[in-house]
């Protein structure tokens, strides 16, 4: 970028993009190793060591395996959404787009927002209204949740079930859950009452002016956040007309959803370690809402830290999670991000339009 500014050049688009993403990718490696090294030296390296010796390589194709048929399920989640709106996208760019926007996810720290403003980018360069980009976007965040929920409450109560849950972990698993029930409720009730989600709208929309004028930002981005409810309020109106279309995508989110808890529990398989779908099914749930919420580039450290702090409260001591952990890191967030950063040049050079100027 620097020699762009000498010769007086203004960096494109694709390459401010690319930047961001590589410095992101670079931050979040120096984070990990800082991480998985404080994590060695307290469940002793020698004993890692070993458990890398006693790994089965040909097991390690079955993480990989879940992660890849995880992105193909939620891609199909999009394309069953963005057909219920009318909007059709060929399978191959509705896969490309998910690879790419969930690469950005896990490498900037937005907490989701800039996986979701680049789908709404490519969806654009589609020829996608931004009514309907927006739409399709957060129909697919908002059953995502809603089955998410379905998963924490399932680990909750199998381990409840079988005693094998003590009380950190369970008020761990039945807060996440509590918080995203009571969101999704007020999400649904919004999307089937017209005045509630008016006035939750128009509350939030003035709590976010206040903020904008607090950061004197508001003459830059008021009219963004203002376009950007609009849309969510068409997303909504369109869910309450056809619900019944979201059955379909609802189910891919689902599938979507056990390959990607699949994905962790068989790190621990083949990492030789015992464990049962429940007990991961609740430490992954809880691990992915805390690591998202912290606006940490990749959750680096905070995935970590609050896998194995859940593991631990559920009888896994950290010397037996930790190799399961690091593969499961490995599979579903490091190889997908190399490979996009590697293979999709051609998808961030569609970041040039005057949309992306907005949303990126």
């Amino acid at each position: 970028m620097g020699r762009l500014e000498e010769r007086g050049e203004k960096p494109s688009k694709d390459s401010v993009l690319s930047h961001r993403l590589r410095r992101g990718a670079l931050l979040v490696g120096g984070l990990l190793a800082a991480v998985y090294g404080a994590l060695l030296f307290t469940a002793g390296g020698a004993e890692f060591l070993e458990s890398v010796a006693g790994l089965n390589p040909r097991l390690l194709f079955l993480p990989l395996l879940a992660t890849f048929l995880s992105y193909v399920t939620m891609s199909l989640s999009y394309d069953g959404i963005a057909r219920a709106a009318g909007v059709v996208i060929r399978q191959r760019d509705m896969l490309r787009i998910t690879f790419v926007a969930n690469t950005a996810n896990y490498i900037l720290p937005s907490g989701g927002l800039s996986g979701f403003a680049l789908r709404l980018v490519f969806f654009t360069k589609k020829g996608v209204s931004s009514g309907r980009a927006v739409l399709i976007s957060f129909t697919q965040t908002l059953i995502t949740n809603l089955m998410l929920v379905v998963f924490i409450v399932y680990g909750l109560a199998s381990l409840v079930a079988a005693g094998n849950v003590n009380g950190a972990a369970l008020i761990a698993g039945a807060t996440v859950a509590t918080l995203l029930t009571l969101l999704l409720t007020l999400c649904v009730a919004m999307i089937y009452r017209r005045g509630l989600r008016d006035r939750v709208m128009a509350w939030n929309l003035r709590l976010l002016h206040r903020i904008l004028d607090l950061s004197g930002h508001r003459s830059r981005f008021a009219e963004r956040v203002e376009r950007l409810f609009a849309h969510v309020d068409e997303g909504m109106e369109l869910f309450a007309i056809n619900p019944r279309a979201m059955i379909a995508p609802a189910f891919w989110i689902f599938l979507d959803w056990l390959f990607t808890i699949g994905v962790l529990y068989l790190s621990f398989y083949s990492a030789g370690t015992a464990v049962t779908f429940s007990q991961v099914a609740i430490a992954f749930s809880v691990s992915i809402v805390v690591a998202i919420a912290s606006f940490v580039p990749g959750g680096a450290g905070v995935l970590e830290g609050t896998l194995t702090a859940t593991f631990a409260g559920l009888g896994i001591p950290l010397k037996a999670s930790l190799l399961p952990i690091f593969v499961f890191r490995m599979a579903f967030y490091v190889i997908p991000a190399v490979l996009s950063l590697l293979l999709a040049r051609g998808a961030f050079a569609e970041v040039d339009s005057p949309v992306s100027k907005e949303l990126l």
